[in-house]
Parts: structure tokens; sequence; C-alpha cells
């Protein structure tokens, strides 16, 4: 089969053609949200549909583990759980920036609203614009 000059360069155009969404966490710009819990402070970084980036910090004066798997994605309706990489110890005033894979694809579409839990408790509310 042979394509035409004006179609290959069409077939160009659909595959490199990209969407910029703007994602709010909690009402806030991705960029400025951190997200608080007892033991640690997180931010994300990346959240495209292979996985999420994130950059988690010891706030409580104590060591704790971080367990990515313990992360899931709620759709209203139905909820995607991480993959289990492993657990992470954070000592005191540590930091770390975490790839978090999840079971399934994320699904991220204009106007769409997911929550984010910890271990069953919301993180957060993102919306998608």
């Amino acid at each position: 089969m042979r394509f035409s000059s004006d179609t290959v360069l069409g077939l160009a155009i659909l595959c490199r053609w990209e969407v910029e969404m703007a994602l709010r966490i909690n009402g806030k710009d991705m960029k400025d949200a951190v997200l608080k819990t007892d033991q640690f402070e997180m931010r994300i970084l990346e959240l495209v549909p292979d996985h999420m980036k994130v950059f988690v910090k010891e706030s409580s004066g104590h060591a704790f583990n971080f367990v990515p798997r313990f992360l899931e994605i709620v759709y209203p309706e139905k909820s995607i759980a991480a993959k289990d990489t492993g657990i992470v110890s954070l000592g005191v005033g540590r930091s770390i920036e975490q790839v978090i894979e999840f079971q399934e694809r994320i699904r991220i579409e204009t106007f769409l609203m997911m929550d984010l839990r910890y271990a069953r408790k919301k993180l957060a509310t993102i919306v998608v614009e």
C-alpha cells in the first residue's frame, strides 16, 4: 500500500498531537499543592497515564515507612491501586522522589474528577481542566 505525501504528513500530525491539561489538586495548581499527612508531606511532580512521580518528605520528626502500594486513584465508578514496588524507609528529615506505577493506566480526561488516597485515607481531590 502506498501513501501520498499528504497522507503521511496527516498521519505524522495525528501521532504527535498532544493535549495540555491543567491539574488542580485540592483547588491549587499541581506545582503549588502540598499534601500533608501525620507522617509526611507529598508533592505530585508528574501525573501521566503510565505513572505518577511524587516527592515525599518526612515531617513528623520520626522515621517512617512509605508504602507506594497504599496509594490509589479513585474514580466515581472504580479505583485503581498502585503496583507493589516495595517499602521505602525514610529517616528523620529525609526525602525521596518516587515513581509510582498503577495496575491499570490512569484515565486523564478534561473535566474529570478523582480522589487520591493513601492507606484508605483521602489525601486530595484531583480535577483535570
